[in-house]
């Protein structure tokens, strides 16, 4: 009543031994409550009048109180939840909790250590460290490497598990927990040192999750990312074993991937490949990229021919086939192209057809061509430009053409050169067609040659009678075209031996 009596002013300071005769209840609420959590009563001196100043003093005390209460009670809150939680924490089953004292032996050793590894408290507690329920190869390895990568001796032991943290360094590290009935599991442990008001180690504590699950899914992933490698080894292996030139372009024509066959065909790298125009491999880029775009047109073509030219220079005729290909959602994303080498097939074909040409022309009675043997003619005619006439127009048949402008000419180039064929002109000043017939005729190495006679004058009766027997075929200049004349050349030639 004395300080009160100081706050209000005006009132002699001292006691006052007379008893109030009137007081002030006033309720103390707290936040959120409608009752009062206490009650202030407050005697009223007898000398001083109770006036408004008197009751706001009062309640400048109530709320004060008011206060005071209130936060006392929600430090106390605060304090039991954070208790709850650091008691749920400690006792939580997932989670091992062990804490040692400064020399590492057992002091805690909670719900979840419990659970793990199959030990009661009481069983460790104040007994064991945590080095004698772990592996104890794992421990000396742990210690050795700790050693090197710190430069300084750490004894295998307790002192291995704790040693980063006892220095001041964040350590997380795997271990591999041993349960009271001798089985194994590996754990990720997390080590804390737990020190004093003056920073003082005064123990540790280590925090353990079974990471069984973690591994088995690690090894699961493992094992998926080796199929896939395997997968795609042998997917890859199928391509490059490929007799064929693989490659895949993309839809503006421009090589994404390719096979050893395609760098062979081309004479480049894969690297030089990949990224270039696919029409650039080719001796008609414009035909290669009207290829790429008939198979983005019509979803694929086959037996498409073209020549592949390689660095060097060299060409090979490949019979290309390709397709779009999609992703898993059906987008388009290129074309894929095999090109295979069609050299030696194509010879092939042209000397099936040579043969066929060959049969059909025995059956014919014609006089067979083979590409592998020569066929030695002599022309002759007095008219050069008819001489060069004749020599372009069996040059699919003759591989050596031999010119005589006359008939005395003639009759020496056929002595020498024993030709296989003779085309004769008929009209020839001094020395003509039928003098020349007549002298190889009576000749015995001449006197076999066929002689194809190709005039420009009629020919009479008496004329054909004159030329029977030393004459094979009878052709007038005008009519002497490259089919007709070498089917006559042939016709003449059947029975014959060619030269060699």
């Amino acid at each position: 009543m004395d300080d009160i009596a100081g706050w209000l002013g005006g009132v002699e300071v001292g006691p006052y031994p007379e008893v109030p005769k009137a007081a002030l209840a006033l309720p103390i609420l707290l936040p959120g409550r409608e009752k009062p959590a206490v009650v202030l009563v407050c005697g009223v001196s007898s000398r001083l009048p109770l006036n408004d100043a008197y009751r706001d003093f009062y309640d400048l005390i109530a709320v004060a109180i008011s206060a005071a209460v209130a936060n006392a009670g929600a430090c106390e809150s605060e304090r039991r939840n954070a208790g709850a939680l650091q008691s749920a924490i400690f006792n939580s089953a997932n989670f091992s909790s062990i804490a040692t004292d400064a020399a590492g032996v057992i002091q805690i050793f909670n719900v979840g250590a419990e659970r793990m590894l199959g030990h009661t408290a009481a069983e460790v507690m104040n007994k064991v460290t945590p080095a004698d329920i772990s592996d104890p190869h794992e421990v000396i390895a742990r210690a050795k490497a700790l050693s090197v990568e710190l430069e300084t001796p750490i004894t295998p032991g307790f002192e291995a598990l704790v040693f980063k943290a006892s220095r001041g360094i964040e350590d997380i590290y795997e271990l591999t927990y041993i349960r009271k009935d001798g089985s194994r599991f590996p754990a990720v442990v997390s080590v804390t040192a737990l020190r004093d008001a003056h920073d003082v180690i005064i123990g540790y504590l280590l925090i353990g999750t079974d990471n069984t699950a973690r591994q088995q899914l690690e090894e699961e992933r493992r094992k998926l990312d080796q199929r896939l490698r395997d997968q795609h080894f042998y997917t890859r292996s199928l391509i490059e074993s490929n007799i064929d030139a693989l490659m895949t372009c993309d839809p503006r024509g421009i090589i994404t991937d390719i096979n050893k066959q395609t760098e062979t065909l081309t004479g480049c790298t894969r690297d030089e490949l990949i990224g270039a125009p696919f029409k650039n491999s080719f001796t008609d880029p414009a035909r290669a990229e009207a290829g790429i775009k008939r198979v983005l047109t019509e979803g694929k073509v086959t037996n498409y021919e073209f020549t592949a030219r390689a660095r060097d220079g060299r060409e090979t005729v490949v019979s290309y086939n390709a397709t779009i290909f999609h992703d898993r959602d059906r987008s388009l994303q290129g074309v894929f192209a095999a090109a295979r080498d069609v050299t030696e097939l194509k010879r092939f074909e042209q000397t099936l057809v040579q043969k066929n040409a060959e049969l059909e022309d025995v059956k014919l009675g014609l006089f067979p061509i083979s590409e592998r043997r020569t066929l030695k003619v002599l022309v002759v005619d007095d008219d050069p430009k008819a001489v060069e006439l004749i020599a372009l127009r069996i040059q699919g048949l003759a591989s050596t053409v031999i010119r005589a402008y006359g008939g005395r000419e003639a009759i020496e180039a056929a002595r020498l050169e024993h030709p296989d064929l003779i085309v004769l002109d008929l009209m020839m000043p001094e020395v003509n067609g039928f003098d020349v017939g007549e002298a190889l005729k009576a000749q015995s190495d001449t006197t076999r040659i066929p002689i194809v006679v190709v005039t420009a004058t009629q020919i009479t009766a008496e004329d054909r009678a004159r030329l029977n027997g030393y004459v094979s075929a009878i052709m007038e200049k005008v009519s002497f075209d490259p089919h007709g004349s070498i089917a006559e050349v042939r016709r003449a030639m059947s029975g014959r031996s060619l030269a060699a």
